[in-house]
């Protein structure tokens, strides 16, 4: 340890700490990481965010943080050129700033961004492994080589590595990503507050053109190749054929949005689903939902699905990742092989026609997340694993 870095961990000096994520899109990554900025002690911590610029989210990371650095040449795609300059650009922000803690955020700002927090000599580098991303089970072989090679040499470069599962932290040392004792489960809190509002549902019934009466089955996230819409899409069809009354309700958008209109029409069901896009109410959609419906082929365990356990909304899910630590099946919502069309659709019936097991399910499920997902904890952990780090 320097002596600046043992100055900044024995005395009441704040500590600078740098978020550092590739994309500010609406996300479950970016929502845990722009949480964690806002609810850090600002007596102790002085905090910054760096992004590239262009998502939906970047005025809400200037709005939460103490500064903001865009980073425009970081980005999703593998792009040689441009990935090493985002390495340089972030190297000189580090040694500009000297930041005490850098926390890095999804997988090309977590291999870019540790790599360039050692070049700098940043005292401890921090990262959260959000979910399977850029290493799942059903990317191609030599991909997932790749993208686990650099997993591994950014792994040099950690102090410690956060994961939001237990299993997501089993993936990472059973690799040999990073060794067990730099690793902890902090799952991915929740702000209850934003949650526990006053909303009108029947206003908002009325706003979003939603029948009066009738079941909602309600889906929130992107329209992408993890999420599987068209799997949601296809089960829904299913299902609606003993639930004539059901509306689907879809909150997001992606690039597969032209694609599940199209499915939504051929199945003959556009008079059954409702696509919302990108919403900023979602805590208050969620409180009109009946049924919580996830059909990822991904996930480290499911924002969106959390959000609506703790509002004790029943939901069904694919049994994948760190899902079935949160659903436990038959006792906090109902779980199905992932992709399983059929699955899903028979899941979805049971909870729209029996109102006893989705009441008994909502509850038990509300129970558990309270216990486990609150922001508050959550960025305690983080900070008494900074303290920890820079006390070393």
């Amino acid at each position: 340890m320097t002596a600046a870095t043992a100055e900044v961990a024995t005395s009441g000096k704040r500590v600078k700490v740098l978020h550092l994520i590739t994309r500010l899109i609406v996300g479950g990554a970016q929502d845990n990481t722009l949480l964690t900025v806002e609810k850090h002690r600002r007596d102790r911590y002085f905090v910054h965010v760096a992004g590239n610029p262009t998502g939906e989210w970047t005025e809400r990371a200037r709005r939460v943080a103490d500064a903001f650095h865009p980073l425009p040449n970081l980005v999703n795609p593998i792009a040689p050129g441009r990935d090493s300059a985002a390495l340089a650009d972030m190297v000189r922000l580090m040694r500009r700033e000297r930041f005490d803690v850098v926390h890095t955020h999804s997988s090309k700002a977590g291999v870019l961004g540790r790599l360039a927090a050692r070049l700098a000599g940043v005292p401890a580098v921090v990262h959260t492994m959000h979910g399977p991303t850029g290493m799942h089970d059903l990317m191609s072989p030599w991909k997932r080589r790749v993208f686990e090679a650099a997993e591994r040499v950014a792994g040099r470069c950690t102090d410690h590595m956060i994961a939001v599962s237990d299993i997501t932290r089993r993936h990472v040392t059973r690799l040999g990503l990073v060794p067990p004792e730099r690793t902890s489960t902090i799952y991915s809190g929740i702000d209850f507050a934003r949650l526990d509002g006053a909303w009108d549902t029947a206003a908002l019934r009325a706003e979003l053109s939603l029948p009066a009466a009738g079941k909602l089955v309600v889906f929130v996230g992107r329209l992408d190749d993890a999420k599987a819409p068209d799997v949601l899409v296809s089960a829904f069809a299913l299902a609606s054929r003993r639930h004539p009354d059901a509306t689907l309700v879809i909150v997001g958008d992606g690039d597969l949005e032209g694609s599940i209109r199209a499915l939504i029409a051929q199945l003959g069901i556009r008079d059954r689903v409702r696509m919302l896009g990108t919403r900023h109410d979602v805590p208050a959609i969620l409180r009109l939902a009946d049924v919580f419906a996830l059909s990822s082929l991904w996930e480290g365990v499911g924002r969106a699905m959390t959000e609506a356990m703790l509002l004790g909304v029943p939901v069904v899910a694919p049994d994948i990742y760190g899902i079935p630590e949160v659903v436990h099946n038959e006792r906090t919502g109902l779980l199905f092989p992932r992709g399983d069309v059929d699955a899903l659709a028979r899941a979805m019936s049971r909870l729209l026609a029996d109102p006893t097991l989705a009441a008994r399910l909502g509850s038990n499920g509300r129970s558990l997340t309270r216990r486990i997902f609150d922001g508050d904890s959550m960025v305690r952990a983080i900070e008494a694993l900074y303290e920890e780090l820079l006390a070393r």
